[in-house]
């Protein structure tokens, strides 16, 4: 009787988990997501669903693709060579002993002889792979230029690459090339930190890049691409905001802030050696001064404030915009709206190794800049209080989370309630996390602060 009871046991908790791991298929599909655990703002959602379409990666059997769990060097072997298209047959015997740790029997063992046969792969001293060992920066770039047939060339001596990668280290020629064409972001520091595991989603967005810089003739890819947009019809204007920058939304205007987390920033108003910020404010022009004459008269302040300073007309996104600059440190942008009004954009950042990232950064959001239809905002008190009298109301909740155009998901629960995934955003403009259930399309809860504890 009692192992009766234990099969009884035993059959229902494999049908459990079965049925949840089926859940979890369903609702991504339902979501139109192709993993639950990807949410549409993820920072690399665009990468994993352009590999997902091309069958690059499947995912794991519950349907999930976790992002953020380390990738091991098999996991990236078989992503590279596939993205490569590069079929995993090989002119080596089929019980050719490749590597000692590989067996004709491992899901690993045909990527790794294709990639032996290629010579994309030599493996460590003692001989051995290691396809369970987590990938690192270095190896995997050499790794995917060897795949696509890049030719790197060696590294000029008088070229600095990162502070922590000297020029005679023997991936130095390959983080030089992937600086350069924007593939890997430096750390918080500025530095590569080659020694560190890399991430799934981190390995998917190299070769998500690297196949961008390709389809365009070998241009850098454009960090601003996959962006997500924030609009802010109360200063008429809409704007990409980097993944890791922060909204501040004063009285009258909108602060960008990437936060310098090393030196502990309290603030963007005095510039931190790893920080940056745009702030934008919107001019009535209430005397609806033309462009030419709204130009005088900035040049006539600049001159007498800064004595000199350097002007650039540029034509963003259709409209006219003037840039001066009176400091290294720091560029004035006056985008020449319709109506007369004049959107200001004021930059700042630190000096640092992190400088060069920080500027290239900033470029991407003041050319992402568009002009968009003027209207006054409710205030934050009036949209907390609107999306708080939508709790548990079904079919309103992401059109409500729009609304929170700052918002980061900073955690998903890919069961949830037994209903599907659950979202948690974060709004650093109001303070508040909004638990959000995908199936239904419903706002579970509000609570002040970034926490997923509900």
């Amino acid at each position: 009787m009692k192992q009766n009871y234990k099969k009884i046991i035993c059959c229902f908790l494999i049908t459990c988990f079965a049925l949840l791991n089926l859940s979890v298929s369903v609702f991504a599909v339902a979501s139109g997501l192709s993993f639950p655990d990807v949410s549409t703002d993820n920072k690399y959602f665009t990468a994993i669903e352009y590999f997902k379409e091309k069958n690059v990666i499947q995912g794991y059997t519950d349907g999930t693709f976790r992002p953020d769990q380390e990738a091991t060097r098999a996991e990236a072997l078989k992503i590279i060579l596939l993205s490569s298209n590069i079929a995993v047959d090989s002119v080596l015997p089929e019980d050719t002993n490749i590597f000692p740790d590989v067996k004709p029997l491992d899901w690993f063992y045909p990527y790794i002889k294709k990639a032996k046969t290629m010579n994309i792969v030599e493996g460590y001293k003692d001989g051995t792979f290691m396809p369970n060992q987590t990938q690192n920066i270095p190896e995997t770039l050499k790794i995917i230029f060897l795949s696509k047939g890049i030719s790197i060339d060696e590294v000029p001596l008088d070229v600095s690459i990162y502070p922590d990668v000297t020029n005679d280290l023997w991936f130095a020629k390959y983080a030089y090339y992937a600086k350069q064409k924007n593939i890997i972001d430096p750390e918080e520091d500025g530095k590569m930190n080659a020694g560190r595991s890399l991430t799934r989603g981190e390995l998917v967005e190299m070769m998500y890049r690297m196949d961008m810089v390709i389809a365009n003739n070998g241009e850098p890819f454009d960090l601003s691409t996959n962006w997500p947009y924030n609009e802010y019809p109360k200063y008429a204007f809409k704007v990409k905001k980097p993944f890791n920058w922060i909204v501040v939304n004063n009285e009258d205007e909108i602060v960008f802030w990437r936060k310098d987390e090393i030196n502990n920033q309290s603030s963007y108003e005095v510039p931190y050696p790893f920080s940056a910020s745009v702030t934008f404010h919107l001019d009535h022009n209430g005397e609806l001064a033309s462009p030419q004459t709204y130009t005088e008269n900035l040049e006539s302040i600049y001159r007498s404030d800064y004595g000199s300073f350097q002007k650039n007309s540029l034509t963003i996104n259709g409209a006219q915009v003037l840039n001066l600059n009176a400091s290294p440190d720091n560029d004035d942008y006056y985008y020449f709206f319709p109506e007369y009004r004049i959107l200001q954009a004021y930059t700042s950042y630190g000096w640092s190794d992190l400088t060069e990232q920080l500027k290239l950064e900033i470029d991407g959001i003041l050319k992402s800049v568009q002009s968009v239809q003027y209207s006054e905002q409710t205030t934050s008190i009036d949209l907390v209080s609107e999306a708080r009298n939508l709790i548990l109301v079904e079919g309103q909740g992401q059109s409500e989370l729009n609304k929170f155009t700052d918002r980061i998901n900073i955690e998903t629960d890919t069961i949830g309630a037994g209903n599907g995934p659950v979202d948690y955003f974060y709004s650093a403009v109001y303070d508040i996390t909004i638990k959000y259930e995908r199936a239904s399309d419903t706002i579970l809860d509000i609570q002040s602060g970034n926490t997923s504890a509900f």
